[in-house]
């Protein structure tokens, strides 16, 4: 894998292209080995390899919990998590629910109740709810919400005009100790394809949110798509299985 990983560096390094992918998204238009090598270079560009080498180890072996999923990256109907286990108001990986009870106890601690709104949903379910909404910019179409990863979690509301709830600072501030990343922020809407939610938040690893923040100012949607489409060589989770 190291071997794998100093060539994809390399490669990068070398090459041409200019454009700087994570200051401006790529029209949806452009070839894709061009939007692959530009963002390769981009990030090359700005960060020191053997900081970010070290960063990166430990998530290689969580490569399941860090699939990209959005309007050009879609699942199959049939993806479906191998280890989901019961958790309030439906199901997570287990990994995630893990990390979410500590995440909930340590809240209530702070005098926070953090009650899941939404956790997995599975290809069908999105289906049903995308036929259904009378906000189709709200729900993502089936296959490309991370719902389906069993990763994903709306916190007690799903309004936007309620993110100044408790329980929504209280997340903002810190969910990333416990592995959790808001993944639609303000402002961010054209990059991630999706409106503002500052309800939903996906496990990612505290060593993933650790890399985000360090090396892609936060965003996890620049470092999954940096992880899957330059060093994975994973640009269409397509060909994911149901034990990925």
């Amino acid at each position: 894998m190291i071997k794998k990983y100093i060539f994809l560096f390399a490669f990068c390094t070398l090459s041409a292209l200019a454009a700087d992918l994570f200051a401006q998204p790529a029209h949806p238009k452009q070839d894709s080995q061009v939007v692959l090598q530009s963002v390769c270079q981009s990030f090359m560009q700005h960060n020191d390899s053997e900081a970010f080498r070290k960063a990166y180890l430990p998530l290689e072996k969580k490569r399941d919990l860090l699939l990209l999923v959005d309007p050009e990256h879609t699942l199959p109907p049939n993806y479906e998590p191998h280890d989901l286990i019961r958790v309030p108001r439906g199901f997570l990986r287990k990994e995630a629910a893990v990390w979410f009870y500590k995440m909930k106890q340590a809240a209530s601690e702070s005098g926070i109740y953090l009650s899941p709104v939404s956790t997995y949903r599975p290809y069908e379910y999105q289906l049903y709810l995308k036929g259904r909404t009378s906000n189709p910019e709200q729900v993502a179409n089936p296959g490309q919400s991370q719902h389906q990863l069993g990763t994903a979690i709306d916190f007690n509301t799903t309004e936007v005009k309620n993110e100044s709830l408790p329980a929504l600072q209280w997340l903002k501030q810190h969910a990333g100790e416990y592995g959790f990343s808001l993944s639609f922020p303000k402002g961010e809407e054209e990059e991630t394809g999706y409106p503002f939610e500052p309800w939903h938040y996906r496990y990612i690893t505290q060593e993933g949110v650790a890399m985000q923040n360090k090396f892609f100012g936060g965003s996890q949607h620049k470092m999954l798509l940096f992880l899957n489409m330059c060093l994975w060589n994973k640009p269409d989770p397509k060909a994911a299985t149901q034990n990925d």
